[in-house]
């Protein structure tokens, strides 16, 4: 069975936030509900308990050590996608909690599969991404697989989003992967968007990686304005059900734009100059 997880821990905003991304999914399964199930990795699952998911309790010791060795919080997005995908096996798709399904799930798990990844978005090239300290890192720096072997990473590699990461279980191997680079990467450049790069690194070079934008809408850049929105909703009333509370929603939730939407949203001028770069290195070889 394929198996949709979240990840959520302490309080704020991403609690009203989770909550609304699961109602987004079964608003978008319909019918359909029963081809995935979906798990929530949280340290308190008091405003889940209505909700048709399966809980998987992590506790402060459990996340503390899933961000070591340098304490990076989001180290703990890979621990807990590689928690799930030993325990669960199959086809697994990791959201962030600041997303909602524009489309049934289905679609997003049909682009995964042995040797075939998704991730939300390409944003582009690391210095399109304001991402100038990485690729000054991996310009100066040699990287290596979890082998020993040099990675052939450069500071061309495209970024993706992580606010979506799908892969198959038969894959989780890459996962060791993504913690080692992130592992070299942090100690030297400490950006939150570290693990991102990781992840989008080793998916693109050792898959067929795909994106997920038009399945899911990862909105962090109206994050704030749409917490607000939540925060009020859910202070001022109660619903009858899941589906009323989910349709009150829906006309406060931010939507994509085809800026957005735009695959490749680097300016033209860079890209011929990436171009251009690689097939001075090729002829260079």
């Amino acid at each position: 069975m394929d198996t949709l997880i979240y990840l959520s821990y302490g309080s704020g905003d991403h609690t009203r936030q989770l909550r609304y991304a699961l109602l987004s999914a079964m608003s978008a399964s319909g019918s359909k509900r029963c081809d995935y199930r979906i798990i929530v990795y949280t340290d308190d699952d008091k405003a889940l308990r209505d909700l048709p998911v399966h809980i998987e309790l992590v506790n402060p010791e459990l996340l503390a050590r899933w961000a070591q060795p340098f304490g990076f919080m989001h180290r703990c997005k890979i621990m807990a996608i590689r928690a799930a995908a030993a325990k669960f096996g199959g086809r697994i798709l990791f959201c962030d909690t600041d997303t909602y399904f524009l489309k049934h799930p289905e679609k997003a798990f049909a682009r995964i599969g042995r040797g075939r990844t998704l991730m939300h978005i390409r944003e582009g090239h690391l210095h399109y991404c304001h991402a100038r300290e990485i690729a000054q890192h991996v310009r100066r720096y040699s990287l290596h697989t979890v082998y020993g072997q040099p990675w052939e990473i450069t500071a061309d590699t495209p970024m993706f989003n992580s606010g979506v990461i799908g892969l198959d279980a038969a894959d989780a191997g890459l996962l060791d992967e993504v913690l080692w680079l992130t592992d070299q990467i942090y100690p030297h450049v400490r950006l939150h968007t570290i693990e991102q790069f990781a992840f989008s690194a080793c998916f693109y070079h050792r898959t067929r990686l795909r994106q997920a934008y038009d399945v899911v809408y990862h909105y962090w850049p109206h994050r704030e304005s749409f917490s607000s929105e939540l925060r009020r909703t859910f202070e001022a009333r109660a619903f009858q059900s899941h589906e009323e509370e989910f349709l009150h929603l829906l006309p406060l939730r931010p939507h994509q734009d085809q800026r957005f939407a735009n695959r490749s949203r680097e300016p033209i001028a860079h890209r011929i100059k990436v171009a251009c770069r690689k097939t001075m290195q090729a002829r260079a070889r």
